[in-house]
């Protein structure tokens, strides 16, 4: 607790006692005091804000002195609620009466104010003697700040949670595999059942394919050759992309039976030539 000297009277006060004393021994007197601990000197109302001064600790060690962080929780709870009456003294919100503006300047000068609405109304009427009605106005506006910032504080952990909850399901989204890219086998089976189904109905004629492809070449053409482009033309008739395992086999099954068995077309090693441009 912050003491004060009366520099009227030299008398010690403590900081909830300066009105009093100045309404009593040194009446009529300007509020005059200096803090006994840091020695600084405050006119009329200034000491009200001087909430904190230095320990002894402080005041008597090297400049290099650290304070210890305070463990008195009730000094905590009592720094938040001089917040709060700071900020309502801040703000234009409320639209303080001059009366009740006096009032909260009047409670920043007192320690360990109640938190709850009947021992603070008991208490600021017998301390600081005001009247009970003001007292409810008091606590009224103090009660709805608290609420405001106990709503504000919600909000900011609901987003921080909420923040920090997308950071997770982004990361394990990350973290998943990626789903398994369909091979070009695969991607054509579907189309391959169907280009069956078409064959059925609609028949390659191979037959005439193979002369038509053979007659383009005087000269002939190359086995090899002659099946690629006939495997082109049969994939094309099959409205595909690309001919499936069992389609490819059967393809190499037709072109050999169908090159064998034709009447129109004549082998001579590797080379396949027309039988009509072979006697021409």
């Amino acid at each position: 607790m912050v003491f004060f000297t009366c520099n009227i009277c030299g008398e010690s006060v403590k900081k909830p006692a300066v009105e009093k004393h100045y309404q009593t021994k040194c009446r009529g007197k300007t509020k005059n005091v200096s803090c006994m601990d840091c020695l600084k000197d405050f006119y009329e109302e200034e000491y009200v804000a001087h909430i904190k001064c230095i320990s002894e600790a402080q005041k008597y060690s090297n400049q290099n002195f650290v304070p210890k962080e305070p463990r008195n929780k009730n000094a905590q709870k009592q720094e938040s609620w001089m917040d709060i009456i700071r900020a309502i003294l801040d703000s234009s919100e409320y639209q303080l009466t001059p009366t009740l503006r006096s009032a909260f300047q009047r409670l920043q000068s007192v320690d360990n104010v109640p938190r709850k609405k009947a021992k603070f109304e008991n208490f600021v009427g017998n301390c600081m003697r005001m009247p009970r009605q003001q007292a409810t106005q008091v606590w009224d506006i103090l009660e709805k700040e608290l609420n405001k910032m106990k709503e504000a504080k919600q909000a900011e952990l609901q987003a921080a949670k909420a923040a920090k909850e997308a950071e997770l399901k982004q990361k394990e989204q990350e973290q998943e595999a990626p789903p398994k890219k369909k091979s070009k086998l695969e991607s054509s089976e579907p189309a391959a059942a169907a280009a069956e189904a078409t064959e059925e109905t609609n028949e390659f004629d191979w037959a005439a394919q193979l002369l038509k492809l053979v007659s383009k070449q005087p000269d002939g053409i190359f086995q090899e050759k002659l099946k690629k482009k006939l495997l082109k033309k049969y994939t094309k008739h099959l409205a595909v992309e690309q001919l499936s395992e069992k389609q490819t086999k059967k393809f190499e099954k037709r072109f050999d039976k169908q090159l064998k068995k034709s009447d129109a077309l004549q082998l001579e090693g590797d080379l396949v030539k027309s039988i009509q441009q072979d006697v021409s």
